[in-house]
């Protein structure tokens, strides 16, 4: 039960740091932010998963 909880605490920890970068790279228009956003949504996505 614990494991669970932590992975998606991780999911949302990744998710909003996921947003954050998506939001830089909208404004600011840099690459590299678009890149951790993608990379952050991947991460999200499966500790997503493993919480299940």
């Amino acid at each position: 039960m614990r494991e669970g909880r932590a992975w998606r605490g991780l999911a949302v920890t990744y998710g909003v740091v996921s947003a954050v970068q998506a939001y830089l790279a909208a404004v600011m228009g840099v690459v590299w932010a678009a890149v951790l956003a993608a990379v952050f949504l991947a991460a999200a996505i499966a500790c997503g998963f493993a919480a299940r």
